[in-house]
């Protein structure tokens, strides 16, 4: 039964990687981030499905964040406080949601991701995504998450 667990994540991995890659091709920014949405839950259950704890809880706090950020840039506001607050969030969600070491690469990837999201222009924001990319495809292969490797 566990084999079969873990085939469903994996199926339900690459399910969201194509949604991810389906969401580059919107040109509106709504579309993308609903798309994007879609894609990051069926990511968090994917790595729930494998036994990957970390990438599961601080995706879910991910999906909040983005919310958090779509409904602050609709709004015309900017702050520090959104980036900090998520930021310090997925470090008490990861204190909870430990697997080893290999935790603090996708927490860290995320943080980063987080407040240069919050932070950054657009152009800027894509220059950091090497940064968290790298940590979160490191955790990806501790984890074996085929699809978040390929994703990466």
């Amino acid at each position: 039964m566990q084999n079969y667990v873990r085939l469903l994540g994996h199926a339900l991995g690459f399910i969201s990687v194509a949604l991810f890659f389906y969401s580059y091709q919107r040109t509106q920014k709504s579309k993308i981030m609903i798309i994007q949405t879609v894609a990051t839950a069926l990511g968090c259950i994917q790595y729930l499905l494998i036994g990957a704890t970390s990438g599961f809880a601080l995706n879910v706090v991910c999906i909040i964040r983005n919310f958090a950020f779509f409904y602050r840039e609709k709004n015309n506001k900017t702050d520090l406080v959104t980036p900090i607050f998520f930021s310090v969030a997925m470090a008490v969600v990861s204190c909870f949601s430990w697997e080893g070491i290999h935790s603090l690469l996708i927490t860290l990837g995320l943080v980063v991701n987080t407040i240069c999201m919050g932070v950054f222009d657009a152009k800027n924001f894509r220059k950091t995504i090497l940064i968290s990319s790298s940590l979160i495809l490191v955790y990806n292969i501790f984890a074996l998450s085929y699809s978040g490797i390929l994703s990466e």
